[in-house]
This record gives C-alpha cells, sequence and structure tokens, in this order.
C-alpha cells in the first residue's frame, strides 16, 4: 500500500491497516524516525493519563518535598 504525505504534514493510514492494528481516531503515538533508513515508524501508546486520578489511587501515602520560594524579577524592572 502506499500513502502520501500532503502539504500540511499529513498521511491517511489506509483503512484495512487502522482495522487490523485496531486504531481509531484520537489515539496517541510514538514515533521514532531513521534517516538513513528513509523510515518512520509509528507505535500506538497509551494516552496520557489524568495525574491526579493516577495519585489518588496510589496505595501508598508518600510526602511532597516543600517548595522553595523562588523570586522573579519583573520583565519591565517596575517591581521592587
Amino acid at each position: 500500500m502506499i500513502a502520501t504525505l500532503s502539504s500540511r504534514g499529513q498521511i491517511v493510514i489506509p483503512q484495512p491497516v487502522r482495522d487490523r492494528c485496531r486504531l481509531g481516531a484520537g489515539d496517541h503515538f510514538a514515533v521514532d524516525d531513521d534517516p538513513d533508513r528513509q523510515t518512520v515508524t509509528l507505535r500506538k501508546v497509551q494516552a496520557p493519563g489524568r495525574w491526579f486520578e493516577v495519585y489518588m489511587q496510589c496505595p501508598h501515602a508518600f510526602e511532597l518535598p516543600p517548595r522553595e520560594k523562588q523570586f522573579y524579577r519583573s520583565k519591565h524592572g517596575l517591581a521592587g
């Protein structure tokens, strides 16, 4: 099968490939490239989770280190 790169940098994965690999809209992929061999590999990965839900399901309590106060300088030099 041949796919074509659009002017916007998009490639349509042919329907038979999407069906065989169970790919759907909104799936996330890791992209690996090998310029020497002129290959691009897509690897389906889990969607980024919601960190707070993961945190709340953590079976062990843990302490977060105290936050250090940071001092910022104003971009315009107006702050004292």
